[in-house]
């Protein structure tokens, strides 16, 4: 009597275990959808391309190419500023992750635009580098030698930080600045 016991438990145990797992597996297949879809705006909204309410992948595909280096996704404007090269750069912020969407000219030598992805820095200081006035600040901006966040921004390669956010605006500053090396590298502009 007790082998059969045990064996109706062991069965109920894997069988409950096997649905959790597939469980949590459909809904990780479905937030990874989910996050592409909102990228995908995120990158159409950048290029002011119009973001239909369905179709988005459609749309997003005609507009850019994908490929894949060392691990990073490159995505490349077809149409729209052709040659421009989008991705994502992550890195410390003061108090979180800071991810950021960078689009490079395809001289590789000024900046399209920048989008924040996520981050958690203290809201009204750090946060501000969610707001689209700042992330505005960064278009047409000079990447070469480097991009600086700067008190009083004189054109160039500079752009204006936020008051009261300098390791933020400093976190912000490298992430551009490495992710811009690393996608030299990976694409051989270097």
């Amino acid at each position: 009597m007790n082998d059969r016991k045990m064996i109706l438990f062991l069965l109920a145990t894997t069988t409950a275990c096997t649905l959790l797992l597939a469980g949590a597996n459909l809904a990780y297949t479905r937030a990874a959808a989910v996050f592409n879809l909102r990228l995908y705006e995120t990158i159409l909204e950048l290029f002011d391309v119009p973001v239909p309410n369905e179709g988005v992948e459609d749309v997003f595909r005609a507009h850019f190419n994908e490929q894949t280096v060392g691990g990073t996704v490159y995505y490349t404007s077809k149409q729209k500023s052709p040659g421009t090269v989008v991705f994502k750069a992550e890195g410390a912020g003061l108090w979180s992750r800071v991810e950021l969407l960078l689009a490079v000219s395809a001289s590789g030598n000024s900046l399209y635009g920048m989008r924040v992805l996520s981050q958690a820095e203290t809201p009204g200081l750090g946060g501000r580098i969610g707001e689209p006035e700042f992330q505005a600040r960064f278009r047409g901006v000079d990447v070469r030698p480097k991009v600086k966040l700067v008190k009083f921004a004189m054109g160039g390669n500079e752009i204006d930080a936020i008051s009261g956010a300098t390791m933020t605006s400093r976190a912000v500053e490298r992430i551009i600045n490495n992710g811009i090396a690393d996608a030299d590298r990976a694409l051989g502009r270097e």
